[in-house]
């Protein structure tokens, strides 16, 4: 504790006793005459720096004002100037804006659309080749003739239009795209082919604007050569055309892509008599999974089935010869028995047209492999056989027709019931008791 001095202190005095003052017991020497003169010496000291720091601070303030005026000036400058040479060049900053976002939404759907004409390229089969389904050929024949009569012809024969809107469906790998090439080889049509991901968008209404503009595009196209036909075929348009739960993820703009295919299919058909659309699935049209609101647009739906026994064999023939396998030209073993049982096995077990294009490759890689180390003297002694063949259906495995669900709509319309059971369920789940009481009731009575 600091002892309280009680003795005045005299300022004028000569001689003043001081006392001595003690700070937690330690002996603190007394203060010299001119110690009070020196204590008001640094106050006054101390009281000059704060005035010149409050002075400093003072100009600073101003400098970083002007300085952010000066940034603002310049700024409305570069404003003016630029208002200027956009009003010179007939355009205000609102048009600029809005062009800009009239590119970025060009960009987001654009759709390219490429035409080929293989009625002049011939780069496929025709369609009544033995590859060919005969199911196909009798379906397509009523098509390409109708399209073939004259205008006198046409009216004595009446019809609203020649406007066909096919549904081409079958299981995966039997040739669907290619025959709808073929159709447009037989017609002397262009052709042009698209799937969904050219014509989908992650971005918000954008997968809607361009499936728009791409029937947009097909009208244009079929409008500026009237005289000529076109074939447009729309791969898997079952990820387009399912049915949507409300309720579900993204189903917003899924129903804006399936509003947009039916307004588009509905336009071509009052706009264009000389447009063909083939829309390929792998989905039976009856099995509950495609939408049939959009069914109905399609006046033709025609089954691209499996192979039959002739057609597998000419299938099995025409993707060995590609492979130019000379074991093959000169054995005779394409005209043999053995080669007529392999295709018969390949018609029974459900094989499509891309998996026996798929065995054949692999026949040829395993025959191939089998000539490692052989003298060129001792290569006719190696003869291609149906081993090969047999070998390579092991590998490939199991038909995909064997456990493809997509096409069986009395499996589909069983799992169906059963969702909807389960559905039903939960639905019951989440009522009150009083709900209950009242729905039961009501059935009752």
């Amino acid at each position: 504790m600091v002892q309280s001095v009680n003795t005045p202190i005299n300022f004028k005095a000569d001689t003043i006793a001081y006392p001595t003052v003690s700070y937690n017991n330690r002996y603190t020497p007394p203060m010299p005459d001119n110690s009070i003169d020196d204590v008001f010496l640094m106050q006054e000291m101390a009281n000059q720096k704060a005035i010149k720091k409050e002075k400093s601070k003072e100009k600073w303030d101003k400098a970083g004002v002007l300085a952010q005026a000066g940034i603002a000036v310049a700024f409305l400058g570069m404003l003016i100037v630029n208002l200027i040479g956009l009003k010179k060049g007939g355009q205000s900053i609102a048009d600029a804006a809005s062009e800009a976002a009239k590119k970025e939404l060009d960009t987001l759907t654009k759709v390219n659309i490429n035409w080929d004409d293989f009625a002049e390229k011939k780069i496929v089969a025709p369609l009544d080749s033995k590859t060919t389904s005969k199911a196909l050929k009798g379906a397509f024949k009523n098509m390409i003739d109708s399209r073939k009569i004259t205008e006198k012809a046409k009216n004595w024969g009446g019809g609203s239009d020649n406007t066909d809107i096919i549904y081409l469906y079958g299981h995966g790998g039997t040739g669907k795209t290619y025959i709808a090439k073929q159709f447009a080889q037989e017609m002397g049509a262009k052709f042009t082919s698209i799937k969904y991901p050219d014509i989908g968008s992650p971005f918000k209404d954008a997968g809607s604007m361009k499936i728009n503009r791409f029937f947009e595009n097909i009208i244009e196209a079929a409008e500026k050569e009237k005289d000529r036909q076109f074939v447009v075929c729309i791969d898997e348009i079952d990820a387009i055309i399912k049915k949507v739960q409300d309720a579900s993820q993204g189903s917003g703009e899924a129903s804006k892509a399936r509003a947009a295919v039916l307004t588009g299919l509905d336009r071509v058909r009052e706009h264009c008599s000389n447009v063909t659309i083939i829309a390929t699935s792998n989905y039976h049209p009856k099995n509950g999974i495609v939408d049939p609101i959009v069914l109905r647009r399609f006046n033709n739906m025609i089954l691209a089935p499996l192979p039959e026994v002739e057609q597998a064999e000419a299938l099995l023939k025409m993707y060995l010869e590609k492979q130019n396998i000379g074991a093959l030209k000169d054995s005779g073993f394409i005209d043999g028995s053995d080669f007529k049982n392999f295709a018969k096995k390949l018609h029974n077990n459900g094989y499509s047209n891309g998996e026996i294009s798929l065995i054949a490759e692999e026949a040829g890689k395993i025959f191939r492999s089998s000539l490692i180390g052989v003298a060129d003297a001792d290569l006719p002694k190696h003869k291609f056989t149906v081993k090969f063949l047999e070998d390579a259906m092991k590998l490939k495995g199991e038909a995909a027709s064997k456990t493809n669900d997509l096409m069986d709509v009395a499996k589909t319309n069983r799992y169906n019931s059963w969702v909807n059971h389960q559905n039903s369920q939960q639905n019951k789940a989440k009522l009150s008791v009083f709900e209950r009481i009242k729905q039961w009731i009501s059935n009752k009575f």
